[in-house]
């Protein structure tokens, strides 16, 4: 280069930076100045653009601002100019990995650790990478030897006690957190995971000292009391949990804590004064926490505390009795979100709706919100109360005076149409939709909305369902005859969704101890919903996990449209419905990656064919949730009668009231109290029972995995206390056994996580 060029050069080149801006730039960042170390690494690379350092430093920063794709081609520079510093690749898998590209950041760490072996912080990077890829023995190893090098490193021992608990190896998981307590004794997750890993094994009483412990470092923190709640309840604590649940509300009110205190309050028992659960119970009804029918029984309890409503006389209830009964709030929303579970407070709204057709031939200002309230539920439960002949008579001269004063367009009094509708729904009464053409109070409007429009949206939208099957089968014919007549169930209100999961990684949380393949699907899920009735399961399963796509199907298309009906309320877009037969469905080409089939099978006229024939449309390792009744578990309930198809509403109510002069057990299952779950229980046109030696064989023929039963806590926990070789809880014929000495165990139905081995 001549002194021309040299000079020319020395104009267009930038100077060199001061001494020392490097240092101030790491300083910066060591003190959380970002933008300073920025500027200041920037100019650093404005005199020397290969500075391998500075890319990489700038990339960290990028990386902790969320600019991970700035991060990852500013580290990627670093290790073109520097390929040997193990840090590089170390800080690009991070980067990597909060792109998702895992497969890409395990290369890096590993590339980190050729360089530098004796790296702990990368075999804990790695071996958080392999977990999160399921493979949970070698990303062990990787915190095993990362303690190793570093043995007051709290992360690795806290993270090879998460990959035991995956394992199941739930002693060695509570040894690890143990060691973690030791490092960090001030660290409430130690304590909490140490809890989580007694609870893993049915310890519980140990859960909560561990838990309780977490809480006396942070009093106040929702996970941790939620954990305490739960472990409460496993120990059959229900008042202690309800106690953890109210602190955790209290602490963050979000879906999780508003669920749980659902989950904590509906079994429990009122006792004394209950003022301050009240509110909330009323909040958990009208807001949908969870399912309102789980609300049903607390909120009668709590309603008959009301003295004002306990002195009512039943015989005889009249406008002022009628006024008392509507300013009780939660009252009015029970009747109005679910059917009431409650014989008492079932003997007062009969004799109430007695009293109706007397109030409704003399018209009050009185009583009219609690009138209609009650009309609401007669429809909600349809129309299970009892009725003697004057009073059915008395109902039938009411509704054709209704249909008269409707043809003829005279005045009509809305303690009529009440009362009408607490016997009849509107829809069925002649000229009803003329109705709507007249101006109401707002609680007759509410009524209207029920028993008209919402009926006339789903007469609507039947025509839209189309038939992907043929239904000839005789026995499928009868099964869609009486759920054409009576849909099951009519419902309200559906679980409160929560945060989205991805299908793999719940199972893996839900059965510690079962070996469920796959990677996490979250790129898509194919659901197939077989017998969804009207919907409600299949809406909470699109909405629980993520990238769902539903295909729901039923027999009959009144439940099909009702499920339409309200997954369009819903705002739910990734359900499609239609009109199939299980047993008709060989033909279909759609495979599935989840299939549901709960209460559906036993209704077939061979339940195993139609098991046989959803197992052929699950991909490759898909899963299934099946549920099927217990022969022991339905020891209580008649056999199905061969004239079950004939059965009417009327003789659901007569064997209803036989049941309770008899003082059965029966009347205490929460079937008995809607006519289309009451018919379902005791009348259903086909049933089978079956045992678990039955689908165990099922199992072994078709490649089908057991993950585990969905039961409570704390019967898992007796089950392995009798049963310590089986702590995944998955031997069938143990399962057996304890049914035997335990026949309440399976009184729904069993119901279970299966997995495609083939």
């Amino acid at each position: 280069m001549n002194r021309k060029q040299r000079r020319t050069a020395s104009k267009t080149r930038p100077p060199n930076p001061p001494d020392g801006i490097f240092a101030a730039a790491v300083q910066s960042h060591r003190d959380g100045r970002l933008g300073d170390a920025e500027r200041l690494y920037r100019q650093v690379l404005a005199a020397d653009p290969g500075n391998a350092d500075c890319l990489h430093r700038l990339g960290v920063i990028a990386h902790q601002q969320g600019k991970q794709e700035q991060a990852v081609e500013l580290m990627r520079r670093a290790i073109a100019q520097n390929a040997g510093n193990a840090s590089y690749h170390l800080h690009l898998g991070l980067a990597l990995d909060a792109l998702g590209r895992l497969e890409e950041a395990v290369i890096s760490c590993r590339k980190a650790l050729a360089l530098e072996p004796g790296l702990p912080d990368a075999h804990n990077n790695l071996g958080v990478l392999l977990q999160r890829q399921g493979r949970h023995e070698e990303a062990l190893a990787c915190y095993r030897r990362a303690g190793d090098l570093a043995p007051q490193l709290v992360e690795a021992h806290n993270n090879a006690g998460h990959a035991l608990l995956e394992l199941g190896r739930f002693a060695e998981a509570q040894d690890c957190y143990r060691r973690v307590i030791e490092l960090a004794p001030g660290l409430a997750g130690g304590h909490v995971n140490l809890g989580l890993a007694l609870k893993s094994a049915g310890e519980f009483e140990g859960a909560c000292a561990s838990f309780q412990r977490a809480l006396a470092v942070e009093p106040a923190q929702a996970d941790i009391l939620m954990a305490l709640a739960a472990a409460q309840l496993a120990l059959g604590d229900h008042r202690e949990a309800l106690a953890s649940s109210l602190r955790a509300l209290a602490a963050q009110e979000a879906p999780e804590t508003r669920r749980l205190f659902v989950q904590c309050v509906k079994d429990i028992e009122i006792e004394g004064e209950a003022a301050g659960l009240r509110p909330l119970v009323l909040r958990a009804l009208r807001e949908n926490w969870d399912r309102p029918d789980d609300l049903a029984r607390v909120c009668a309890d709590l309603i008959k505390q009301n003295p004002a409503i306990a002195l009512l006389r039943r015989p005889d209830l009249g406008c002022g009795e009628f006024a008392i009964l509507g300013s009780d709030d939660l009252l009015l929303a029970l009747l109005s979100r679910a059917p009431n579970q409650d014989l008492e407070l079932e003997a007062l709204l009969t004799a109430a709706r007695n009293g109706l057709l007397h109030i409704a031939q003399q018209p009050s200002q009185d009583g009219l919100a609690f009138s209609c309230a009650l009309a609401r539920q007669c429809f909600i439960n349809e129309y299970v109360f009892a009725q003697d002949a004057g009073e059915a008579e008395q109902a039938v001269q009411l509704q054709a005076a209704l249909a008269a004063a409707l043809e003829q367009g005279v005045s009509v009094d809305p303690f009529q149409v009440a009362a009408v509708a607490a016997y009849f729904p509107l829809m069925s009464t002649a000229h009803a939709p003329r109705l709507l053409e007249r101006s109401w109070p707002d609680e007759i409007e509410a009524l209207l909305t029920q028993q008209i429009r919402e009926p006339m949206e789903e007469r609507a939208l039947r025509t839209g369902i189309p038939a992907l099957t043929r239904v000839k089968d005789d026995v499928s014919c009868l099964v869609q005859k009486q759920y054409e007549e009576n849909p099951y169930p009519r419902w309200v209100g559906a679980a409160n969704a929560g945060p989205r999961q991805r299908l793999v990684p719940y199972l893996r949380h839900t059965f510690p101890f079962a070996s469920v393949e796959g990677q996490g699907r979250g790129e898509g899920l194919d659901i197939l919903v077989a017998g969804c009735g009207t919907g409600r399961n299949a809406i909470e399963t699109t909405q629980k996990f993520e990238g769902a796509r539903t295909l729901a199907i039923d027999l009959s298309v009144s439940s099909l449209a009702h499920a339409a009906r309200k997954t369009r309320e819903l705002g739910i877009r990734a359900i499609d419905y239609a009109q199939a037969d299980i047993l008709e469905l060989g033909c279909m080409e759609r495979r599935f990656d989840l299939i549901e089939a709960v209460g559906v099978l036993h209704h077939l006229a061979d339940p195993f064919a139609g098991w046989r024939g959803l197992t052929s449309l699950l991909k490759p390792h898909g899963f299934m949730l099946a549920g099927f009744y217990s022969r022991e578990g339905r020891r209580d309930l008649p056999e199905s009668e061969t004239m079950a198809a004939k059965v009417t509403a009327a003789d659901v109510r007569r064997a209803r009231r036989h049941l309770v002069e008899q003082g059965s057990l029966v009347t205490e299952r929460v079937d008995f109290f809607t006519t289309s779950t009451c018919r379902d229980l005791l009348f259903h046109v086909q049933e089978h029972r079956l045992t678990l030696t039955e689908i165990g064989g099922f199992l072994r023929a078709h490649n089908l995995k057991l993950l585990g039963f969905l039961l409570e806590d704390a019967v898992v926990a007796a089950y392995r206390k009798r049963f310590p070789g089986d702590p995944g809880a998955v031997n069938l014929d143990h399962w057996q056994a304890y049914e035997k000495d335990h026949p309440d165990t399976f009184s729904g139905m069993y119901q279970f996580w299966l997995q495609k081995t083939l």
